[in-house]
Parts: C-alpha cells; structure tokens; sequence
C-alpha cells in the first residue's frame, strides 16, 4: 500500500508544479467543509438526507427554538404571553439538559451575531 501512496502523492505533485490545479473553480476561496465527525458513521447518509430536505437535528432544532423564545420573550409586553414563553423556554433548557446538551448559548449575548455573521458569510 506505501508503494501505491508514494505513487499517487508524486504524481500530485507533478501535476501540481505543472499548475495542472491552477484556476480551478474556487480557487483561493475557503472550502466549506461539512463537519459531520460527531455523527455516528452509520447515520451520518441519514443526516445528510434529512439537511438538504431542510430538517435539522433534534439538538439543533431545540437550539433554534429556544433562541426565537429568547426573541418572543424579550419583545412581549403582555404577561400572559411572557409566562407562556418563560414555561416554554424552561421546557426546552430541560430537553437540551436532558440530552446532555449545553444551553450556555443562551446567555452568551455575541452567539446571536456570530451566527448571523456565518449565515450571512460574513465570517
């Protein structure tokens, strides 16, 4: 298998001093690599599947759903809606807690803009 390695690796580089990979589509930009690592192997298709038909994972979902409770929270001047969504925002800290999951990203007031600045590719 190393003969097979070294192989492959000098004809990189071959190709690689002759700019046979210059001006390829994306070139000097950033790849965006999906970090699928903590996904067991064997889900890994199934997580995939699901994103690109826009679904998100249990975690990621309750993540998302307690920052717009924060939202709701913060903007509501009525004290039965603020209760509702105080109860509902408890609820999902306990699921995420109950998951093993942090919700520290909730009172960490610069998350919010770091996630805008990734969707919006800004950083």
């Amino acid at each position: 298998m190393l003969f097979l390695e070294a192989l492959v690796e000098r004809q990189i580089q071959e190709a690689q001093q002759q700019g046979m990979f210059d001006d390829l589509p994306g070139s000097g930009k950033p790849l965006i690599l999906e970090d699928d690592s903590q996904v067991p192997e064997n889900l890994r298709m199934s997580y995939r599947i699901l994103k690109m038909s826009g679904f998100l994972p249990e975690a990621l979902q309750l993540r998302q759903d307690a920052l717009s409770l924060k939202t709701l929270l913060a903007q509501a001047t009525d004290a039965d809606k603020r209760s509702t969504y105080h109860a509902q925002l408890e609820l999902i800290k306990s699921r995420l807690s109950h998951a093993s999951l942090s919700a520290e990203f909730l009172y960490d007031i610069h998350y919010g803009e770091e996630v805008k600045r990734k969707i919006i590719g800004k950083g």
